[in-house]
C-alpha cells in the first residue's frame, strides 16, 4: 500500500474516533442532561463523520485499489494527492471550528478548502479510470 493511502485511512480514522466521541457526548447528554453545551458538537460531529472519515477513507482506497500505470510514476502525480490530504484536513477542521465558533468566514474558508481537495483528487484520480476491459470489447463487437 502506498504511503498516501496510508496517510489517508489513518486520517480518516482519526476523524472517525473524534466524530464518536463527539457523538458520544451528544448522547451521554440525550439521555442524562449534565452538560449543555454538547449540542454545539452536533454540526462537527457531522462534519467529522462525513468528509474525515468517509470521504477520505474512500479517497484512501480508492487511490490504493484503482488500475495504476506502468513506468516510475505507476500512482501518478502523486504530489497531488499529497495536496489533498493537507486541504482536506485542514479544511474539515477550519469548518469544524467555524461551525463551534459560529464563524461563518471561517467554515467558508474550510469548505473551500475541502472543495479544493476534491478537485485535487479527482485530478490525480481521473487518468487512472478505465472501462472494464470485457465489457468494452464485447461491445465494440
Amino acid at each position: 500500500m502506498h504511503k498516501l493511502s496510508v496517510w489517508l485511512v489513518r486520517a480518516s480514522l482519526i476523524h472517525m474516533g473524534i466524530g464518536f466521541l463527539f457523538g458520544a457526548l451528544i448522547l451521554h447528554h440525550k439521555g442524562i442532561p449534565i452538560y449543555g453545551w454538547s449540542w454545539q458538537l452536533l454540526n462537527p460531529h457531522i462534519e467529522l463523520m462525513i468528509f474525515g472519515w468517509t470521504m477520505q477513507f474512500v479517497m484512501g482506497i480508492a487511490f490504493w485499489i484503482l488500475p495504476r500505470f506502468s513506468g516510475d510514476q505507476r500512482y501518478g502525480k502523486v504530489y497531488l494527492g499529497w495536496g489533498s490530504l493537507v486541504l482536506l484536513n485542514s479544511g474539515i477542521v477550519m469548518t469544524a471550528l467555524g461551525i463551534w465558533f459560529t464563524q461563518n468566514l471561517l467554515a467558508l474558508a474550510g469548505r473551500v478548502g475541502t472543495l479544493s481537495s476534491i478537485v485535487l483528487f479527482a485530478v490525480l484520480i481521473w487518468p487512472r479510470i478505465k472501462p472494464l476491459g470485457g465489457y468494452a470489447a464485447s461491445q465494440n463487437s
